[in-house]
């Protein structure tokens, strides 16, 4: 019961942090914000997490965790269920991955959350699109490798998704036709 408990407390500190971060500038949340939002004290978030920069990397990690479980979980060399899996990923994390990387000019912990981010996310590409890579040999293989990456990064969803103003039905659709057009794929 009291290892519940423990967890039940850990969980909803974690997620009050997490709240706030996508409300608020990094260097604006304060311990004593995360443990009103959370319902505990300021001391039990010390307590367990032992200052609010372990805190929020308690925070990451568990966030970076969650990202790669969902991400990875897309079907090796299936194209549509790796544009579906990131279309995802993208209408649940984008605003906060896209926050990230206006954060990053303003804190160095943040610049390596997003370069770590980028390295997780070529690994990827490499992964789930590995059949259509060996199908390329030498340099062609490595530009095809990048077309990849770029057609399937943040920014490609943000232009599509926010600055174009695209459904999410249509922006995917529309990636999924790049990724024909790349991966010489006929099928809708």
């Amino acid at each position: 019961m009291r290892a519940e408990t423990a967890a039940r407390t850990g969980e909803q500190i974690v997620s009050a942090a997490l709240a706030l971060y996508h409300e608020l500038w990094l260097d604006e949340i304060t311990v004593e914000q995360v443990a009103a939002r959370a319902g505990v004290s300021s001391k039990t978030v010390l307590r367990r997490y032992g200052s609010r920069d372990g805190l929020l990397a308690s925070v990451a990690s568990q966030l970076a965790a969650d990202v790669a479980e969902q991400r990875f979980a897309a079907r090796v060399g299936d194209f549509h269920d790796a544009v579906n899996n990131l279309m995802v990923h993208y209408e649940r994390n984008g605003r906060l991955a896209l926050r990230n990387l206006v954060q990053a000019q303003r804190s160095p912990w943040i610049a390596s959350l997003v370069d770590n981010a980028r390295t997780e996310h070529a690994q990827w590409v490499s992964t789930i699109f590995a059949p259509f890579l060996a199908r390329v040999d030498g340099a062609d293989r490595e530009l095809l490798r990048v077309q990849l990456t770029a057609v399937m990064d943040i920014a490609m969803w943000n232009v599509l998704r926010n600055e174009l103003g695209l459904s999410p039905a249509r922006t995917e659709q529309a990636i999924a036709g790049l990724l024909r057009g790349l991966l010489g794929e006929d099928h809708p």
